[in-house]
C-alpha cells in the first residue's frame, strides 16, 4: 500500500515540530520548507525537501545566514541571480553550511519512505542530528572568526572553502567580507587572491564589474571582530 505524502509528513512533523520549537525555531511550510531560528547577528536553518513521485525526500544539515554579510552579498549583486526571491522575504541569503554531517545524511538517504514508520525514522534522525553534531557546528560557527579561522586551513591545506562558503564564484566574495569583518591580517593578500581568479578566468567574465564593485565597498567596511590569533 502507497503511503500518503500527507500522512508521512505528519508522522515526520509529530517529532521535529515539538523539538524545533521548544528551541526557538520558526517553521516555513511553504517552499522552501524550513526550520529557521532569528539571532542578533545571524539566522540558522535547517530545509525540508519533498520528492513527490520519487520519495527520495531530504534534509539538509544547518546553515548560517550572516546578516552582516549577507547584507553586502545583497546589495553588491551577482551576475546568476536577481534575488527577487530574497527581496520579497520568500527566503534569506545562507554564508555557511556543515558539509561533515555524513552520518545524518547517510542515516537518512537509507530510509526506506514507502514504510510510514521511516517518516518518524527520519524525524529523529533530524533531532538527533540537531542535539549533537549541528549543536556543535552552530556553537563553532555562529562565530564569526572561527569561519574565517576554518577558511584559513582549508586553504593552508590545499582544500577549497566551499567545505564552509556557500555559494559558487559568490563564495569568493563571502570570503573577503568575512575576512574584513574579522581583522584579518592577510586581508591584502586575499584580495589578491581573488583578483587572480576573477580577472584571469575567462568563465568569470560576467563577474568582473560585481567582484569591482565589491572591492569598492570592502573600502568602507570597518572590522567588526579581533583576529581570531589575537583572542
Amino acid at each position: 500500500m502507497e503511503i500518503k505524502l500527507t500522512e508521512g509528513k505528519k508522522e515526520l512533523f509529530a517529532v521535529t515540530h515539538p523539538f524545533f520549537k521548544g528551541e526557538g525555531y520558526r517553521f516555513q511550510s511553504k517552499r522552501p520548507v524550513l526550520y529557521r531560528k532569528e539571532f542578533e547577528n545571524f539566522y540558522v536553518q535547517l530545509y525540508l525537501q519533498f520528492a513527490i513521485k520519487l520519495g527520495n525526500h531530504l534534509s539538509g544539515p544547518f546553515r548560517i545566514s550572516f546578516k552582516e554579510v549577507e547584507k553586502i552579498i545583497l546589495e553588491i549583486g551577482i551576475p546568476t541571480n536577481s534575488f527577487e526571491h530574497i527581496k520579497k522575504g520568500d527566503n534569506i541569503l545562507l554564508t555557511i553550511h556543515d558539509i561533515h554531517a555524513k552520518d545524518y545524511v547517510d542515516a537518512i538517504t537509507k530510509l526506506n519512505f514507502k514504510k510510514l514508520d521511516s517518516f518518524r525514522q527520519w524525524g529523529h534522525a533530524i533531532v538527533d542530528y540537531a542535539q549533537g553534531p549541528g549543536k556543535a557546528f552552530i556553537n563553532t560557527y555562529s562565530y564569526l572568526p572561527n569561519v574565517l579561522k576554518e577558511m584559513d586551513r582549508l586553504e593552508a591545506e590545499g582544500k577549497n572553502t566551499n567545505e564552509i562558503l556557500v555559494g559558487l564564484a559568490d563564495r569568493r566574495f563571502r570570503g573577503l567580507i568575512i575576512s574584513k569583518l574579522c581583522s584579518d591580517p592577510n586581508f591584502e593578500e586575499k584580495v589578491a587572491s581573488r583578483d587572480e581568479v576573477f580577472y584571469k578566468v575567462p568563465q568569470l567574465k560576467d563577474w568582473i564589474p560585481y567582484y569591482n564593485k565589491l572591492k569598492e565597498r570592502l573600502k568602507t567596511i570597518e572590522p567588526l571582530y579581533p583576529y581570531y590569533k589575537n583572542v
